[in-house]
């Protein structure tokens, strides 16, 4: 006569969260959850897009009359591009604070007991936020053409400026993640984008050419590489910016499609490697 002996418990079976097909599942799942969060909270998402807008209507009229005399052609047009490029920049500060608010509500801590894969926790983030950027950029876009902007070089030209806008969105996302993976409270992390963004944002030639800043700001300016993104979205979409012979001015297109490239390189494993770190 046989004894049947108990059966022996055993670890949640995770062998499928580590296709391929698995993870991009979760990742969709994830993803849409967290669409669904900046659904029901739009605080932060519409203040991210709503200041560029008031930005582009405060200095496009008060200041078109003037700046149109330092050789930017039509100040509204020379203004768009820099209002694009900051919008991708302060979207980041949403990445961050969602990062840290999973983290700080162990809500990841959670998802990894389950059996899906780890990874999916961090692509659905710069997935979700890059569908928040597709949405920024379709907001921005109508409203600088009310304002008399258009993409003169056509759509082919404008289709290369989305895509860079977006490549650089998705450069800093990762840097967003990384961020919020550091600083563990979510107010904190989302308030510390804006004081570093800022100066970077103003102090590059998306509101002035270099050649109307003062002597010891316009190499700063000239250096600064929101200005190569800047420069290479006025070529593409055909609006109207001030020649300069200087190597960074030169070399735009090459510096605009190199910095996205090293964010990444640098971001990426950075994040994955503290993400890591925290699952122990």
């Amino acid at each position: 006569m046989t004894t049947l002996e108990p059966a022996r418990a055993t670890a949640p079976d995770r062998t499928n969260g580590t296709g391929a097909g698995k993870a991009v599942t979760d990742t969709l799942i994830l993803t849409r959850r967290n669409l669904l969060h900046m659904v029901r909270d739009p605080f932060e998402p519409c203040v991210a897009i709503l200041m560029p807008v008031v930005m582009v209507l405060l200095f496009g009229f008060l200041f078109d009359e003037v700046m149109s005399g330092h050789g930017s052609g039509n100040y509204r047009a020379f203004l768009i591009p820099a209002m694009l490029a900051m919008v991708m920049v302060y979207g980041v500060a949403g990445t961050a604070a969602g990062i840290a608010r999973d983290t700080a509500r162990d809500v990841m801590s959670r998802f990894r007991s389950m059996p899906m894969s780890p990874v999916s926790l961090l692509t659905a983030r710069t997935a979700s936020d890059m569908v928040r950027a597709c949405l920024e950029v379709a907001v921005l876009i109508p409203v600088g053409m009310a304002l008399g902007w258009r993409a003169e070089n056509g759509p082919g030209d404008a289709a290369l400026a989305i895509g860079l806008l977006l490549l650089f969105r998705f450069s800093l996302v990762w840097s967003g993640v990384l961020l919020g993976l550091l600083v563990p409270d979510p107010d904190s992390a989302g308030m510390l984008v804006y004081p570093l963004a800022f100066p970077v944002t103003m102090l590059s030639t998306g509101f002035l050419p270099a050649e109307a800043m003062p002597a010891w700001m316009a190499p700063i300016a000239e250096w600064n590489p929101i200005s190569a993104i800047i420069s290479t979205l006025r070529d593409l979409f055909g609006n109207a910016g001030v020649p300069s012979d200087n190597w960074p001015a030169e070399h735009a297109g090459f510096l605009a499609v190199l910095v996205p490239v090293v964010l990444l390189a640098l971001c990426v494993p950075l994040a994955v490697r503290r993400f890591r770190a925290l699952s122990r």
